[in-house]
């Protein structure tokens, strides 16, 4: 397992007990850890911290994590970010995200992901999920202008 110790996570959870106890497992294994349960704070926690990465819950209180992932996506493009489901099963919208893990996976896996995603971000490469954004970015249709259909003021 790569030493990743030191490292500031803002990791986001609205399940008071499952952010508490991943908190100290990240704690023990040499991490700060900034840890909140709401949307707004973790985006302000994001642009005011320097978190490099973001743990995200999938199910939040009032908003999914993948939408919360897309807003952050916004505000530092760069962070990379791991989205954590107690399911199994990848959730739809993970574009925005680097990194998917069940919350069944043990610890070190999960602490070989956050290896894993600060590796590729100090090297400068591109996460999993990079090129996806990309493509999702292209098959979004491009409206196109037709200037014969654009009405003209008459001058007068």
């Amino acid at each position: 397992m790569a030493d990743t110790r030191g490292v500031l996570i803002l990791l986001v959870d609205d399940d008071v007990t499952g952010r508490s106890v991943r908190k100290l497992v990240l704690e023990a294994n040499g991490h700060i850890v900034l840890a909140t349960g709401e949307a707004r704070p973790a985006l302000r926690a994001l642009t005011q911290e320097p978190v490099s990465p973001v743990i995200l819950d999938y199910f939040l209180d009032g908003i999914m994590g993948t939408e919360l992932a897309r807003q952050m996506r916004l505000a530092k493009p760069n962070v990379p970010i791991l989205l954590l489901s107690a399911s199994a099963d990848k959730p739809e919208g993970t574009e925005h995200v680097d990194a998917f893990l069940s919350k069944l996976e043990p610890t070190g896996v999960i602490e070989d992901k956050i290896a894993e995603l600060l590796r590729r971000q100090s090297a400068g490469l591109k996460t999993q999920n990079a090129e996806t954004r990309k493509d999702h970015e292209k098959q979004r249709p491009v409206p196109r202008v037709n200037r014969t259909q654009v009405p003209h003021k008459a001058a007068g």
